[in-house]
């Protein structure tokens, strides 16, 4: 039985390794009978026909179709075509090499017991491959309707495997032509020194020669470029955005931030978000209980520091009265200056409009490039917002401060959460956190699950039975036995969102996040398993696809701010106002 791996990197290997010298109807029979003689050693070939792919090339097949078994499980998130294809030619390419690696270091058998074995090995492989992907097929239906994509289908994943295969092949050639590099180093510093030190040099020499040219000539240019882009992109208006004409807005003719300081991201948070008006027919409160929000936001511009937009954060707080508001909410940001609508709108909603919503804006990178450049850019961001925002609250009498809440999404939950190396003494400072898709890296957070409940698992961590602060996937997971007493942390992560669950750890290690109750996988595939590299690389892939699922999945934080919000304000939503709410945000929001 001949499976996928073995005919597309035999058909590759072949093609590179064809002399270009012949003709097309040579290169056609010369390629057939080659592969053909591999696939089936029974057919002899001319005695002058010199077979080129190396002894070893069996095992590397039967490594790879191993790993293709593994390439198709499961993994937090449904894979698009580009997803599978790029999973199944990297996992396909290490299981071949690693099974030629083993195959180099077993003794050697006799000939006819090694081809039979041989044989018997590839029948049964191809057996299980085709089972395998039969069951990865019906497996991806499964994860595909646990979220509720309804753009995959099973053709899209046959075409992954089928691009992805060839790949593998080219893989193979890949690393045909490294090794043949190799050689050839070896043999020039071999006049030299002795063979065994001639070795490790040519291999330090191409390793150190392809890591400088992959860093100078293509890691530099894409952040360089990337830089750029994003430098543009902070220009841009995106459409539907104008300049607001409310005085309780930043950018408006009467703040002292101009409008064309704020950024892209955001002119889009004070030119969106729900008006006195909106308020008032969404939530049907009279017009004497509802307000008018105020939207502070401060941007980055040249020759303007951290310490400057504080103060002009200041200055709008006091322009727009904001102190005499009930309720103000720091919303830390992402890279971008981007804060989720979803939670900024809530808030004003529930709020009835008497409130005041915070954020600036620290770089105009996307967030994974902005931690890369300054991993301390998000928390010196918040530290410095929150100190002052809290300085101006001690100057008010005790009894009529606002009360004051934190938000932050992704690179803005990790800012929060770094901001004293202690998520729990954020509490200390603010009546109600809410912290939505924090990262792995957040050793703020890790220290906190680490600190959990002992019958409790690490995907809903239970701190101190649930007293202050409760995880949660889904709003259902906050109903706890325990009396939830005030302040109150809510802190959202979804069972899909990999940028929670991923670190270079689950290439090497189990993480004990598998290690779950079932009822705790809520939107993922119940039986994950955990393999050395494969699970890491799967997970690594899902972060490229953690914001195109649904809402309420992945990374993608929606409806749920909702019952959040409600929880963290001791707000009572019924489903008309919940539905109506989550009506308005997805009928007005701002594309970008």
């Amino acid at each position: 039985m001949v499976s996928l791996p073995r005919l597309a990197s035999l058909l590759t290997t072949r093609l590179a390794t064809l002399k270009p010298a012949l003709k097309p109807a040579t290169h056609l029979a010369s390629l057939g009978a080659q592969v053909i003689a591999e696939l089936v050693p029974g057919i002899r070939m001319s005695p002058n026909r010199r077979r080129i792919l190396p002894a070893n090339m069996g095992a590397g097949f039967i490594g790879a179709e191993i790993a293709m078994w593994w390439a198709l499980s499961p993994s937090l998130l449904p894979k698009p075509w580009w997803v599978t294809a790029a999973n199944l030619a990297v996992l396909q390419a290490v299981g071949h090499a690693a099974a030629t690696g083993i195959h180099s270091i077993l003794p050697r058998t006799n000939r006819r017991v090694s081809r039979k074995i041989y044989n018997a090995t590839h029948i049964a492989t191809g057996a299980i491959t085709l089972t395998t992907t039969v069951v990865g097929l019906i497996r991806h239906r499964t994860q595909i309707r646990l979220i509720g994509q309804k753009n995959f289908g099973p053709k899209e994943t046959i075409a992954g495997i089928s691009v992805g295969t060839l790949g593998y092949g080219a893989l193979l050639i890949t690393g045909e032509l490294t090794q043949h590099s190799i050689n050839e180093v070896k043999l020039l510093i071999e006049r030299f020194l002795p063979p065994w030190i001639s070795f490790i040099a040519a291999v330090s020499v191409i390793t150190l020669t392809t890591l400088t040219l992959a860093d100078r000539v293509l890691l530099r240019r894409i952040l360089h470029n990337s830089a750029i882009q994003a430098a543009h992109l902070n220009r841009m208006v995106f459409p539907g955005t104008e300049q607001p004409w409310e005085p309780e807005r930043s950018g408006s003719p009467w703040s002292y931030e101009k409008w064309g300081a704020v950024g892209s991201q955001g002119r889009a948070v004070l030119s969106g978000g729900p008006r006195k008006d909106d308020i008032i027919t969404v939530t049907r409160l009279s017009d004497t209980e509802t307000h008018e929000p105020i939207r502070i936001f401060i941007g980055m511009v040249p020759g303007r520091s951290l310490s400057d937009q504080v103060d002009l954060v200041i200055h709008e707080m006091r322009r727009t009265g904001a102190l005499r508001r009930d309720h103000i909410v720091i919303n830390n940001s992402t890279g971008t200056g981007w804060i989720t609508d979803w939670s900024a709108h809530t808030f004003e909603f529930l709020t009835g409009g008497n409130c005041v919503t915070i954020s600036m804006q620290y770089s105009y990178l996307p967030s994974a490039l902005s931690w890369y450049k300054d991993n301390d850019g998000p928390i010196n961001a918040a530290r410095m917002l929150i100190d002052a925002v809290l300085h101006e609250l001690d100057q008010l009498p005790t009894g009529s401060r606002p009360k004051l809440f934190l938000a932050g999404e992704s690179l803005g939950a990790y800012g929060l959460a770094e901001v004293w190396g202690d998520v729990e003494k954020l509490l200390g400072t603010a009546d109600g956190v809410l912290l939505s898709g924090a990262p792995r890296f957040s050793d703020a957070m890790n220290a906190l699950r680490t600190r959990r409940d002992a019958s409790s698992s690490e995907r809903l961590p239970v701190i101190d039975s649930g007293r202050h602060i409760r995880f949660a996937g889904e709003p259902e997971h906050l109903d706890m036995p325990a009396t939830w007493q005030f302040p109150r942390m809510i802190v959202a992560q979804h069972a899909s969102d990999p940028i929670v669950w991923w670190n270079a750890e689950l290439f090497i290690r189990r993480p004990e996040w598998l290690k779950t109750p079932k009822q705790d996988h809520q939107d993922v595939f119940p039986r994950l398993r955990w393999m050395p590299f494969v699970t890491g690389w799967q997970v690594a892939l899902d972060l490229f696809t953690s914001t195109s699922v649904p809402g309420g999945h992945g990374h993608n934080y929606h409806e749920e701010f909702i019952d959040y919000w409600a929880a963290l304000l001791d707000r009572e939503v019924t489903p008309e106002l919940r539905h109506s709410i989550a009506y308005w945000i997805r009928a007005n929001h701002i594309k970008r």
